[in-house]
Parts: C-alpha cells; sequence; structure tokens
C-alpha cells in the first residue's frame, strides 16, 4: 500500500495547491465482515488529511465565520455565507458567476442538489479547501468527496480521490466504489474494484452473504463473463456461489445457513430462471460456461436438483461434450494447436487454486479433462505440469503418443486489503506433452509471496469453431512451450 502522505495535490490556480494525509485514527463501525481483515479495519480508520502552510485567519475567519461574504448559498438547507474570489476556483461557480446564469448577478443563491451522495460534511470539506489548501477526510467519505467534486468541477482534486480510492480497494468498500465509479466517471477506479472482485470472488468474497448482497445482477453476469475470474476450485465453484449469491437476493438474508434446507425444499416447480421472479438472475447464469458445469456426476446431480438453470440451456452444453469424447475416443483430437487470445479467453476452462505457504505441493483438478490425467506440481522456484497417464484408470483415456495443451497461468501475491501486490503471467502458451512427460512451464519470481494463487486457463480439446492456424513462419503462431 502506498504513502497516502507522499502525493501532492494540485489544482488550477494558486488558492489550491497541496493537500497531505495526517495519520490519526478514528474509530468506525463495525459490521458483519471478517474481524480479522486487521489491514482493511485500519485502512478505513485512517483519516486522510493534506495540508500546506496557509493563513489559518483565511479559513477561521472567512470560510467559518463568513466575514466579508459577498455571496450567500443555500445547499442542503443551510445558507454558506462565501467569497466569490474563492469558490470561482470551481468551473461550476465560475460559470454560474460569469453572466451566462441568470443568478450571476444575485448575491442570494439557491442551489438544488439532488444527489443523495453529496452531503453537509462533503460540502464543509471541499468548500474549506478553496479557502485554505486543506482537505480531511476519510475513505469512507471519499465517495461523498467524489460525488461533491463531481458536481463543482474540481478535476484535479477528482485525481487525487481516484488514488484514494484504489489503495482503499477492500472487500468492504470494493461494490460500492465500483458503483461510483460509473456514476461518477473515474475509470480508473473501475478498473481496480473490477480487478479486486475478479480475483478474490471465489476465493474469498463469496464467504461473506453481506457482501453478495451488494453485487448486482448485471455485476455478477461482467465477472463470471471474465477471463480473469479467479476460479477457485473449477468452473462449477462458480455456480455454487451463485446459487449462495441468488440465497441471499431472494430471502434479503445475511447468513446461508438455512441455504441447502431452502434448495433441498424449493418452491418454484418449473427452472426457477423461467419463472417470472427469476428473470432479473438471468445474466449471471447465462454468462456461466456452461460445458464446463457437466464434468462430474455429482456435479450435474446438485444441478437438477436446485432446478435453477432451464434444461434447455445446457443442451448445447451436452452436445459440444459429447462430440468431444467422440473424437479423443477415436483418437481424432491431439488438443489444439492454435487459438486466438480472444477465442481463447471465450472457451478455456478456468480454475484456481491457493498455496498457503512455500515448499513442494502436488495436486490436480478433478473435473474431468477428455482422458487426461494432468498434474501441477510447485515447489520455491519453479512450476511444473505432467501428463499422468495411469495404465489402471477406468475412465475415458488419450491414448495418442502427444497430447496438445493451451494454457495460461498466473501466480499472483495479495496485500493485506487482498489487492495484487505482485502478478506472474506465463500468457498463453502450447505445452505438448507425451505419456508421463512433465515439463516446467514457470520459473517462480523472486517476489512472489505466500499466500500465493495459482491461477490457471487451459484449452484440452480443439474447438469445433477454431480459428485457422496461421502459417508457420507468421509471427502470430503461439509458440510450444520448448521453443521458449
Amino acid at each position: 500500500m502506498g504513502s497516502y502522505g507522499s502525493r501532492l495535490l494540485s489544482a488550477s490556480n494558486s488558492a489550491v495547491n497541496s493537500v497531505v494525509r495526517s495519520r490519526k485514527r478514528k474509530c468506525i463501525e463495525e459490521d458483519d465482515y471478517a474481524s480479522e481483515d486487521s489491514g482493511v479495519d485500519k485502512a478505513l480508520q485512517t483519516p486522510k488529511k493534506r495540508r500546506t502552510a496557509t493563513a489559518e485567519y483565511v479559513y477561521q475567519a472567512l470560510f467559518l465565520g463568513g466575514e466579508g461574504s459577498d455571496i450567500t448559498l443555500y445547499m442542503l438547507g443551510k445558507a454558506w455565507n462565501l467569497h466569490k474570489v474563492y469558490i470561482k476556483q470551481s468551473p461550476y461557480f465560475n460559470r454560474m458567476f460569469s453572466g451566462d446564469w441568470i443568478e450571476s448577478d444575485k448575491n442570494v443563491i439557491h442551489v438544488e442538489i439532488t444527489d443523495p451522495n453529496i452531503t453537509l460534511q462533503s460540502l464543509s470539506a471541499v468548500l474549506g479547501s478553496l479557502y485554505n489548501y486543506e482537505m480531511t477526510f476519510e475513505p469512507k467519505d471519499v465517495i461523498s468527496i467524489l460525488a461533491t467534486l463531481r458536481m463543482l468541477h474540481l478535476d484535479q482534486l477528482i485525481n487525487e480521490c481516484e488514488g484514494i480510492m484504489v489503495e482503499t480497494t477492500n472487500i468492504k468498500t470494493v461494490v460500492p466504489y465500483y458503483n461510483a465509479s460509473i456514476a461518477y466517471g473515474v475509470p480508473r477506479v473501475q478498473q481496480a474494484c473490477k480487478t479486486w472482485l475478479e480475483v478474490n470472488l471465489l476465493a474469498y468474497g463469496w464467504l461473506y452473504p453481506s457482501f453478495l448482497k451488494e453485487v448486482t445482477p448485471s455485476l455478477m453476469a461482467e465477472l463470471i463473463a471474465s477471463p480473469q475470474l479467479v476460479a477457485m476450485q473449477t468452473e462449477f465453484c462458480i455456480y455454487m456461489m451463485l446459487r449462495s449469491w441468488l440465497y441471499v437476493h431472494l430471502e434479503d438474508r445475511n447468513d446461508t445457513t438455512q441455504m441447502e434446507e431452502y434448495y433441498k425444499n424449493h418452491p418454484w416447480t418449473e427452472p426457477f430462471l423461467d419463472t417470472k421472479e427469476g428473470r432479473e438472475y438471468c445474466a449471471p447464469f447465462k454468462a456461466l460456461r456452461k460445458k464446463y458445469l457437466l464434468l462430474n456426476d455429482q456435479d450435474v446431480k446438485i444441478l437438477y436438483s436446485d432446478n435453477i438453470i432451464p434444461e434447455d440451456w445446457l443442451f448445447e452444453a451436452y452436445k459440444e461434450q459429447w462430440l468431444h469424447i467422440l473424437k479423443i475416443d477415436a483418437n481424432n483430437d491431439t488438443g489444439p494447436k492454435y487459438m486466438e487470445d480472444q477465442e481463447f479467453s471465450r472457451e478455456c476452462f478456468r480454475c484456481a487454486r491457493c498455496v498457503d505457504k512455500a515448499g513442494e505441493h502436488v495436486w490436480r483438478w478433478t473435473a474431468f479433462h477428455f482422458g487426461l490425467d494432468l498434474v501441477v506440481s510447485l515447489d520455491s522456484t519453479t512450476l511444473r505440469i505432467k501428463r499422468y497417464n495411469r495404465t489402471e484408470t477406468e475412465h475415458i483415456k488419450a491414448n495418442h503418443s502427444k497430447h496438445n495443451v493451451i494454457i495460461r497461468i498466473r501466480l499472483i501475491s495479495l496485500n493485506e486489503q487482498r489487492q495484487i501486490k505482485h502478478i506472474q503471467d506465463s500468457d498463453q502458451v502450447k505445452l505438448s506433452l507425451h505419456k508421463n512427460e512433465e515439463k516446467q512451464v514457470m520459473s517462480l519470481d523472486k517476489e512472489i509471496t505466500y499466500p500465493l494463487t495459482v491461477s490457471v486457463n487451459m484449452q484440452v480439446v480443439t474447438p469445433f469453431l477454431v480459428s485457422p492456424e496461421p502459417h508457420r513462419d507468421s509471427d502470430q503462431e503461439l509458440p510450444d512451450l520448448d521453443d521458449l
């Protein structure tokens, strides 16, 4: 996490030069999120004060005392006795007094404020900063400050709010920050929030029902469709998270203690998403990669027992998976040789695992991989993948001597607010594996810290609508790992 006091805040004229934050703490009310998240609470309880040397008299006598005021603004039921020379630093007020508005020659003006995020406190902080170069607020108030700055068109201060929001994005702020970033047009914050959600939704966020209640259907659909989503452990876990999300929205509950009983005795007789009540929740379920929900018999039983997803939504998924099995069984598919990035992102199987501490770790993702048994090995320096050819297996087995896998691996280390501290990305590579062959995929960066999230996107069969493989001399051809 960066130092708040190291930033300088610049405005367009000499009345607003810089703002620094203090380290003074202030208690805030606890909510129902995990109490052990001391880093999150510390970030939210640290006031941000930015200050340069300025005459205390200006602030006390002119802003707070209203001495020599030449304009009175009524905002949110309060009379603000102000001075045009100071508040004209705001383009909003500058235009108001420039002659273009009917209020330009008035000394008393009523300003209607309809944005519920703008408060008396945020108005006081922002207007006060136009007098004494100082603005004090806590991260929990930053949305109100941002709304006020946007109304007054103080763009330089908006940039500073963006930085504070990015630095304090965590489970308590991420959804409100995301919604505010859309409402007030701050794409940097929007991207930071989306990245946080992609990394933490499955590994952490869905454990907290109050957090899930904040996530709207449109935001949830966007996250599930994202190829960057860290799918802990496999794609079916995304569905399991969604059923929890649906439950807390339908029942308006802050816990999931009765969820299994609810789904066991659900009140709908037809698929829920076909009902009138279910329509507003369709988008996230439609964004699921449904063909990867059908890789385990027990998973399929849960799907049919819940009766949330209409059966006809799954028809194409069943068809595609069955045709892949037939091709593998006939030795007619040795895996994909080339895929465009966009196609790979859309088609790939997503899976992830959290490794708590450094050491030697070996695992496999238990989903059905069309006859391939892929084993992952991780130690303190390398990550390797092996095609394990068990002769005693009773499952369908890919018997061809060499099989191609297109894979992308991201190793993600997080800070105490679960923001990305370091990420190592393999990008997209083709891995060609003989039976029982193991290959090193990555050498770990020295900056890697634990716990470590290992996120994998992979494609083990050739898609039916695959891009044509480029000419061998093309720079775009996907390299085999051995060629890197």
